[in-house]
């Protein structure tokens, strides 16, 4: 049962973080704060002691004022980097052998000293494909086997509330990575900041482009950083060129299929029982179903099933939780058919011929 705990807390945790993040980007920083502070609580639940101070720290931090631009684009740095060193692991994501290997090999060369001049080090890549097929969770596990600074951008934060500091956020993050190197960087939606500059987009919005350009550029020429930036995007058709051509490796990043959903499903319920349904069940029942989707799937099933056997949980005062024993019983055909009439598939069909399209096209 602890695994499960540990697996519902960092599900809950994510979540947390998630809101924090959108909700300071939205400017509103009191609910900022206080999904910051239910981070750093179940930081501390999970044992993370010292990264749920420094959430502690930054959920208070966000709600004072300041009229200093450096240190608030310092504070808004610092908030990128993920402190608490990724935990995922390659065996943690369900096959994406594909992906993994030429990722594997992509972050692993710059890091090598002795080699032969003629082999050069990848340092940009692209994740591409649908929406919850694993592309954070790769760059995780990257920075996991580097053990690297990890900075986790989502590039709609940078370009909120921060707009007209853009490029001086995009200059201060690089800095940043190159002070605490080996370090890499992953912008998540990279394509909210970098659209086709043929299309109708802000003065602002160029300058931006323009900067991220210059930053990457910069990979070329110094050849001693041990940096590597990730890109992630659901719409790789929306980027503009100019980037599209400093990304040295573009990595597809598929829907799994039905080995994968199984193993997937095996990840997500791990510490569990099935009663009643199998992982070849529930692989089969899942086509077009992403790794986020079925990981949500799992998550309600669990759900269903927690709330049956603890109907009193949502009563409990804050005295009797430490004392509490969660009650829990194998998880069956009923609790998955509850959850797949709340969890559908995101991905369409004609989003997939556009991702094989555009693969065949510019990817690889």
């Amino acid at each position: 049962m602890g695994e499960l705990r540990d697996s519902i807390l960092k599900q809950q945790l994510q979540r947390e973080i998630d809101l924090a993040r959108k909700r300071e980007a939205e400017g509103k920083q009191k609910e900022a704060s206080t999904h910051y502070s239910k981070a750093a609580s179940l930081y501390k639940m999970l044992g993370y002691k010292e990264t749920a101070t420094q959430y502690e720290t930054l959920g208070k931090k966000i709600t004072e004022p300041t009229d200093n631009d450096e240190e608030k684009v310092k504070s808004l740095i610092d908030s990128l980097i993920v402190t608490q060193k990724p935990d995922t692991k390659w065996e943690d994501i369900g096959n994406l052998e594909e992906a993994k290997t030429t990722l594997k090999e992509a972050i692993i060369l710059p890091f090598i000293k002795k080699k032969p001049d003629f082999v050069r080090s990848t340092r940009t890549i692209l994740l591409y494909g649908p929406p919850g097929t694993g592309k954070t969770l790769l760059a995780k596990a990257s920075s996991h086997t580097l053990n690297a600074s990890f900075f986790e951008a989502q590039a709609s934060t940078l370009l909120s509330k921060y707009y007209g500091e853009s490029n001086k956020i995009l200059s201060a993050l690089f800095l940043k990575a190159r002070e605490v190197q080996p370090s890499l960087i992953f912008m998540d939606e990279i394509d909210s900041i970098v659209l086709n500059r043929d299309t109708d987009v802000h003065e602002a919005t160029r300058r931006v482009i323009g900067q991220l350009l210059s930053e990457l550029e910069g990979f070329s020429t110094k050849k001693e950083d041990k940096i590597i930036f990730i890109g992630a995007t659901n719409r790789p058709w929306d980027l503009d060129d100019a980037l599209l051509s400093r990304f040295e490796r573009k990595i597809y990043v598929p829907l799994p299929e039905v080995s994968a959903r199984k193993t997937i499903f095996q990840i997500h319920t791990k510490g569990t029982i099935l009663d009643g349904i199998t992982f070849d069940d529930l692989a089969n029942l899942t086509e077009s179903f992403s790794g986020r989707d079925i990981a949500n799937v799992c998550r309600e099933a669990v759900a269903s099933m927690i709330r049956e056997q603890n109907q009193d949980l949502q009563d409990l005062t804050s005295q009797q939780i430490d004392g509490y024993t969660l009650k829990h019983r194998p998880l069956t055909k009923k609790d998955f058919d509850t959850s797949f009439k709340k969890i559908k598939p995101v991905s369409k069909p004609d989003d997939l011929r556009r991702f094989e399209k555009w693969r065949a096209d510019f990817g690889e």
